[in-house]
């Protein structure tokens, strides 16, 4: 299995504090761990540690911290042959202040130039693609390159453009606030028949893809033959959860390129995500991936690969036991229309993504065609 992560490229600062600081107050810690980050990265060295042949298209700066971030990608087995060095830009930083009374955390990120990847002329067999739904001309030419690998959007927090990455991906792992931005209703987690709406609609706007939305410290919304779930994040102790959303996206690449079904991956992925909270730092709390594997055969027995899976569209049987107990699955459910917002979808959505679903923003206009 190839696959292919492409996005911003961050290198994250961890800082521990006992509490968090008082504006205007000095203060001192000892406790500082620093590492590779951003989506794209995260996600590639998941899927090197999973023992995928991984491929990162990015751009860091010519300094000290890119040539550190390229080291550390090589030593941990992704490969750097679509990495590209910017000459005129410093490397992104994330600066992530880790409260250990309550674990928050309080991320600035420098970006001190605009840049976007120039050369993705991608030339090698990939199996899965998975972009951050940032880089648009590389993401779509790598979708369209690839048209027959699973191809998956990572769509984290909305932004300018972020809605036409929709027309291309196979497969969308969206967080609740996109969803909600997109469709203009709120999710309660509380009440199903909320997030059988909101999935609804988005699948009735982007009816070619595969859809599963996140909701933070929840749990996953997704559908197996037109019947609407929900899979309930694990329980455990949270000790940082940065990178743990990528980890996720990351195993549901890894699962569908696999053979594995959408109960089976979302299950993998939910255990994967719960695993890495458990340790600070994006890319050094990537569990192994044998730990995951035994995870999930403790409690549901040995992994069945589904052979006969050609379609975006998988059919796979029902499983009644899950990590945690579900909240109640909506069969079938029966439309109910939600408070009618004040704005109309469109003006909804156009106030968050400064666009609306068919709009192309001019950044994008020399993007490659589907």
């Amino acid at each position: 299995m190839k696959a292919l992560s492409i996005g911003k490229l961050m290198y994250d600062v961890n800082i521990l504090m006992e509490e968090y600081p008082i504006e205007g107050t000095e203060n001192t810690t000892k406790e500082m761990i620093t590492c590779s980050g951003g989506s794209a990265n995260i996600i590639a060295y998941s899927l090197g540690k999973w023992n995928t042949d991984s491929f990162i298209s990015g751009v860091i700066g010519y300094d000290e911290i890119g040539t550190s971030m390229k080291k550390n990608m090589e030593e941990n087995k992704v490969n750097t042959t679509f990495l590209e060095t910017n000459y005129d830009i410093k490397t992104p930083t994330s600066y992530i202040l880790i409260n250990k009374k309550n674990n928050s955390r309080t991320v600035v990120s420098t970006a001190i130039n605009d840049f976007n990847i120039k050369k993705y002329e991608y030339d090698t067999d990939i199996d899965c693609v998975i972009a951050d739904g940032y880089e648009y001309n590389a993401s779509v030419y790598a979708f369209n390159k690839y048209s027959n690998a699973v191809t998956i959007l990572n769509a984290k927090s909305p932004h300018n453009g972020l809605l036409d990455f929709f027309k291309y991906a196979k497969y969308v792992v969206c967080s609740s606030t996109v969803a909600e931005a997109i469709t203009g209703m709120k999710i309660d987690f509380n009440a199903p028949v909320t997030m059988a709406n909101v999935y609804k609609r988005i699948t009735d706007k982007y009816p070619h893809i595969t859809l599963f939305i996140t909701i933070e410290g929840k749990g996953t919304v997704y559908a197996v033959n037109n019947e609407i779930k929900v899979l309930a994040t694990i329980n455990t102790e949270v000790v940082d959860k940065t990178g743990a959303r990528d980890i996720f996206v990351a195993m549901v690449g890894y699962g569908i390129t696999n053979g594995y079904s959408i109960e089976t991956t979302i299950r993998l992925a939910t255990i994967a995500e719960s695993m890495s909270k458990k340790t600070i730092g994006s890319t050094l709390s990537i569990p192994l991936l044998s730990d995951i594997i035994k995870y999930y055969e403790d409690k549901f027995g040995p992994i069945e690969v589904n052979k006969e899976v050609e379609s975006v569209n998988l059919e796979v049987p029902t499983i009644e036991e899950s990590p945690k107990q579900e909240p109640p699955v909506v069969e079938n459910p029966t439309p109910v229309e939600p408070e009618v917002p004040k704005e109309t979808d469109e003006q909804v959505v156009s106030q968050v993504f400064n666009s609306t679903p068919t709009d192309v923003s001019s950044e994008n206009n020399d993007a490659p065609s589907a």
